[in-house]
């Protein structure tokens, strides 16, 4: 985990570019945050751009009432209020992504709910439950205090949250740890679906993936592993 506010933004700026390579944010919208590891009352997020242009100098501080606290003339993400909700109800998490992989769409809207079905599926053990209790004058973006509230509210304590027909939040006890959470749910959502093309999967009991999360997961061993297969798939592809 970083341990300063620079380093923290220089990895942030990685964790944009690696999830845009792995196409969890492979559209111009999107966006992952951090929290400050300087300040644990502000978060860190770049501004309104596609991650895969994202670079240090786009990455702005938050106040937890999504306030931009840095002097700028350019927009920031209108739902920024996901993220400083989320921050202000769960002092675990550390860094938070707002996606639109399409691999996860349809559990948005369908009465099939996703549950693990690999080793790649056990961080989200708990279940992910689905927000549809849309303020729509917002056009089903969440951007004012009052739905983000909700959000976080929806959200409890699992590590994501599905936005009916819109997309998925997901969280992390740091930011290598959000970035794996965000890329293995993609991962078993098409599992899931491969499963349930060819019969009646047997899923991850609550036991399997809660140590699974906890002894493999969690470790640093295997998320350095991960991050560094994935840092070096950025590089080869900015050559």
């Amino acid at each position: 985990m970083a341990q300063s506010k620079s380093e923290a933004i220089r990895e942030l700026v990685l964790a944009n570019k690696i999830l845009s390579e792995e196409k969890v944010l492979f559209e111009a919208f999107g966006h992952i945050s951090v929290r400050n590891p300087e300040n644990p009352n502000e978060f860190l997020l770049s501004r309104s751009l596609s991650a895969s242009q994202v670079e240090e100098e786009d990455i702005y501080t938050y106040d937890m009432d999504a306030n931009c606290l840095t002097p700028t003339d350019k927009r920031s993400f209108a739902e920024r209020v996901i993220h400083s909700s989320i921050y202000k109800q769960r002092p675990d998490v550390q860094a938070i992504c707002h996606n639109h992989a399409q691999e996860l769409i349809p559990f948005t809207v369908l009465d099939i709910p996703f549950k693990p079905v690999s080793h790649y599926g056990a961080p989200f053990y708990k279940g992910v439950p689905v927000y549809d209790d849309y303020d729509v004058s917002d056009g089903m973006l969440i951007k004012n205090e009052q739905e983000g509230e909700r959000v976080a509210r929806a959200l409890a304590d699992k590590t994501a949250l599905f936005l009916r027909g819109h997309g998925v939040i997901v969280v992390g006890e740091s930011l290598r740890k959000c970035v794996m959470n965000s890329v293995f749910m993609k991962i078993d959502a098409q599992n899931q679906y491969n499963s349930l093309l060819l019969g009646t999967p047997k899923y991850l009991s609550y036991e399997e993936g809660r140590t699974c999360n906890e002894k493999t997961w969690n470790g640093n061993l295997s998320q350095e592993r991960a991050w560094s297969y994935w840092t070096a798939q950025v590089a080869k592809r900015s050559r």
